[in-house]
């Protein structure tokens, strides 16, 4: 398959060309550079779910899980064997038709327990549940590949990973401040790419631009 140039191992070359580190023969192995990254990742997936989780909606719906005869619902786990915990704007459904305009209530129909939800009042349900929502993904390395789209959007991972990096013990200002500045580029001009739905100002009017209307996270199903 060809490369679309943001590949793990693209933002690997692109770590180390932001950074100004060797590619062969540095102090910092790969996977330590990877490990930096896939933490970035984590870092912009958690701001992206705060205001636009759409984007990173799985394909396929997934259901909750009952081990105690319905009294309480679990997401599944990661990759790491840890409890999922939804991310974003998450909802529960009792039919996939339901989604997105009929989710169960919560603080009615169930209780939100982060990791779990409960159904109210000792109670219990029967059928099946299904949820809507982001989790975090795999940590990122040479196999398993970002997660963003577009694919330049994975410039972000990088950018806020150098930027973490230039924050260490010896650590260089110049780099710190050039990846700030950056970073204030680059994460408002995508937000504005991923809510072109508000470029005209959408349900909310016209007295907001789209810039502004892409960092306000209004919308978000």
């Amino acid at each position: 398959m060809a490369s679309t140039g943001y590949e793990s191992t693209d933002l690997l070359a692109l770590f180390n060309r932001y950074s100004g580190r060797l590619a062969s023969g540095d102090s910092i192995s790969d996977p330590d550079k990877y490990d930096r990254m896939a933490k970035a990742q984590d870092r912009v997936i958690g701001q992206l779910s705060a205001i636009m989780p759409q984007v990173l909606y799985p394909a396929t719906i997934p259901t909750l899980s009952t081990a105690d005869g319905g009294m309480t619902f679990t997401f599944g786990t990661d990759g790491n064997g840890y409890a999922i915990a939804p991310m974003g704007k998450a909802g529960i459904y009792d039919n996939p038709a339901s989604i997105p305009s009929s989710p169960w209530v919560e603080g009615v129909q169930y209780l939100d327990e982060g990791v779990r939800i409960r159904i109210p009042n000792n109670g219990t349900y029967t059928g099946t549940l299904y949820w809507r929502g982001i989790t975090a993904p795999g940590a990122l390395s040479t196999t398993n590949q970002p997660v963003l789209f577009p694919p330049a959007s994975r410039e972000l991972i990088v950018i806020d990973a150098v930027r973490q990096f230039a924050k260490e013990p010896g650590g260089d200002p110049g780099t710190l401040n050039a990846m700030t500045d950056e970073w204030n580029r680059a994460w408002p001009q995508w937000c504005l790419v991923w809510r072109t739905q508000f470029r005209n100002g959408g349900a909310l009017g016209t007295g907001f631009t789209g810039f502004q209307l892409a960092l306000s996270g209004q919308g978000g199903l």
